[in-house]
């Protein structure tokens, strides 16, 4: 079983939340930039020192994985499953999260806050 750092369409009340209902969640963030893309949807690149916060979800087994390799384009090349060090509180943790090389180069515009406000279902 793995843990997952969403941060984007994933998160609870988000399109495809329900993907993750089985799933516990906990606030979260990691080191990154956040931007948001043209098609509706955001995308993180790792690293440096800005916060991106979403949840960290836990268990997530093999299986589902497979599922959310497909529905994040990874064979196409649109995203890319790595594992990163997410903060939840105090505590530090490594997870699976699914970044996007060169996100300006589609369009993307950076959120500085690092908080992605997509559609929200009520």
């Amino acid at each position: 079983m793995s843990r997952l750092f969403v941060y984007g369409t994933l998160q609870s009340g988000q399109p495809q939340g329900a993907l993750l209902a089985a799933c516990s969640r906990v606030p979260a963030s990691t080191r990154g930039q956040l931007y948001a893309l043209p098609a509706g949807y955001p995308a993180l690149v790792p690293g440096g020192t800005d916060q991106v916060f979403g949840q960290l979800v836990e268990p997530v087994d093999e299986r589902l994985l497979g599922v959310l390799d497909h529905y994040e384009g990874v064979a196409e090349g649109l995203y890319r499953r790595v594992e990163v060090e997410v903060d939840v509180g105090l505590r530090r943790q490594v997870a699976w999260t699914y970044v996007m090389d060169h996100p300006e180069s589609r369009g993307g515009l950076r959120l500085p806050d690092g908080r992605w406000r997509g559609v929200v279902r009520r």
